[in-house]
């Protein structure tokens, strides 16, 4: 993948970690409603200083717009923090029915 489509997933899983519209970014960063989704869908490149609009807008630094594994391929927004509190929260709920089911069967032989 070269520079440009990595830059163009990359603004797509920020922005929609951002839970930003093409368009909210679009004006949040000055450009009218359709320039995000012009990047995003079609072959123009942005200028640096757009670019640090563009990151700055979402809380990101602008390497992170370039970085070949910034996100996971075609995921819209992949939350790895949610996912680990889930899987978390899930091993802990198996845990504790575990110890519990542990302490009842073994009550009766102490």
């Amino acid at each position: 993948m070269g520079v440009r489509e990595t830059f163009k997933e990359n603004l797509k899983y920020w922005r929609a970690k951002a839970n930003l519209t093409q368009e909210q970014l679009s004006e949040k960063i000055g450009y009218g409603s359709g320039y995000i989704s012009e990047i995003e869908s079609r072959d123009i490149f942005p200028k640096p200083e757009t670019i640090d609009a563009i990151a700055n807008a979402l809380n990101i630094t602008p390497a992170q717009l370039f970085e070949s594994q910034g996100c996971p391929k075609n995921t819209i927004a992949f939350d790895k923090e949610k996912f680990i509190q889930q899987i978390s929260s899930g091993l802990y709920q198996k845990l504790n029915s575990s110890m519990i089911e542990y302490f009842d069967s073994s009550v009766g032989k102490i």
